[in-house]
């Protein structure tokens, strides 16, 4: 028992004498080094120097770390310790001292507009140190000058994969990727499906994290009806950025298109959870509670827009087809007033407001709405109709007929109209 004791205590001394000697600990920070934990290599080169405050391969090693972290001074004052603490280590000052030189050349170069004389500086650099991100950098920097976005683009998202890290290229990827990005949205609102699909993509090429690009490519495929597509590029979004409100609720449109209500619910409760005041969220809830027949459900959801926000349009509207739904028209027709002088362009929120003066027998008031409704849109039978409807209301048979006319040339309220003037040409055939 003894001899296993001095046996044990014997063991763990030769294994702590063996942890402080500096040779040892200089070995696991280069292998540390070398595999990128760079915070542990510190460490290790650090209690090297405790170890052995003149220990210079481990002042070398600091400031060769210090490079791959990009940070030149403080890699030029560990060369310049190594070297007071051994001559030997001057070649490597020397190294350090060549790299500032071609740095102040290059960005003297840059001053002078003299590009191609600046990359070559920092060429330079990155064959004798091509683990300094910096290079990369400073060339990212000369071609954003150069408004070479692209050129800007690949050496910025270069200097990252060397330095995962590095503030300054992060700064100026998320610069140009944005360009990418805002170009794509002016082509995307041109109408230019494919040039902003080209856009989209390059921003991804240099930054595949980049979310807001995935974010709008499955915006872009919903709006071309490719809702298989437009689920995958969203539900990457949530893989990068899973607090993204927009993109769940993007995802909600795209299930509720598919007919997957379920999914899409719970898409918008998400999107609500993350932003309260998400009301588009609120009203496409609401809508679907309504549709649902799940009324209460609908008119909590519905009143809570527009409490969070009195001026939104959409969300009286929304009300306003809850209340038509249940048949309590004049509740229907208070809430669509709401809505109509909120937004006085929407032709849709004007018919929804004639049909519940209609079903009120208002038909002064419903005249009124319908005439909004076809000024807005003339192609729109739905707005003829509730015309003609009004019109027969007022017992004017001709105009009736005449506003049924013009709801006919849409198909999708033809059969509707047709049958109103065959009420007005063949009364009896109606009558109880």
């Amino acid at each position: 028992m003894v001899y296993s004791l001095r046996t044990f205590i014997l063991l763990f001394t030769i294994t702590l004498v063996f942890a402080q000697d500096p040779e040892n600990l200089l070995s696991i920070g280069e292998s540390q080094l070398s595999s990128g934990d760079y915070t542990e290599a510190e460490l290790s080169f650090n209690s090297a120097l405790q170890a052995d405050p003149s220990f210079a391969p481990a002042l070398q090693a600091l400031s060769k770390l210090h490079l791959h972290k990009g940070d030149l001074n403080k890699a030029n004052d560990y060369s310049n310790q190594a070297v007071q603490a051994d001559e030997d280590f001057r070649e490597w000052a020397n190294q350090i001292g060549k790299m500032i030189e071609h740095v102040q050349n290059g960005k003297r170069n840059v001053q002078q507009r003299l590009y191609d004389e600046a990359m070559a500086e920092y060429d330079a650099i990155s064959q004798a140190h091509p683990y300094f991100p910096d290079a990369e950098f400073y060339k990212g920097m000369t071609r954003f000058r150069q408004k070479d976005i692209e050129g800007a683009a690949r050496h910025f998202s270069n200097a990252i994969n060397i330095y995962p890290d590095h503030v300054k290229a992060r700064k100026g990827l998320d610069n140009v990727t944005k360009q990418f990005l805002n170009a794509g949205n002016k082509a995307y609102k041109r109408g230019n499906l494919g040039k902003a699909t080209s856009y989209y993509e390059k921003s991804l090429k240099f930054d595949p994290e980049f979310y807001l690009a995935y974010y709008q490519l499955g915006v872009l495929e919903k709006k071309l009806g490719n809702s298989k597509k437009a689920i995958e590029y969203l539900q990457t979004v949530l893989g990068i950025k899973p607090d993204h409100d927009k993109t769940w609720f993007t995802l909600g449109t795209a299930y509720e298109s598919d007919g997957n209500t379920d999914e899409a619910i719970a898409h918008y409760i998400e999107a609500i959870e993350i932003n309260p005041a998400y009301t588009k969220a609120y009203g496409n809830l609401g809508k679907l509670y309504t549709e649902n027949q799940e009324y209460k459900l609908a008119e909590d959801i519905l009143k809570t827009i527009i409490q969070i926000d009195a001026g939104y349009a959409d969300g009286f509207m929304r009300l306003g087809l809850l209340y038509i739904e249940q048949e309590k028209f004049e509740l229907a027709a208070e809430n669509l007033v709401m809505a109509t002088s909120l937004d006085e362009k929407d032709y849709f929120k004007f018919f929804n407001l004639a049909a519940a003066y209609n079903q009120l027998k208002q038909w002064e008031n419903a005249t009124s709405a319908a005439q909004s409704c076809v000024d807005l849109n003339q192609k729109f039978g739905g707005g003829w109709l509730e015309f003609g409807l009004a019109e027969m209301g007022r017992r004017n048979k001709t105009r009736a007929k005449k506003y049924f006319d013009e709801a006919r040339k849409d198909r999708d309220w033809r059969e509707m109209a047709e049958r109103k003037i065959d009420e007005i040409n063949n009364p009896e055939k109606y009558e109880k």
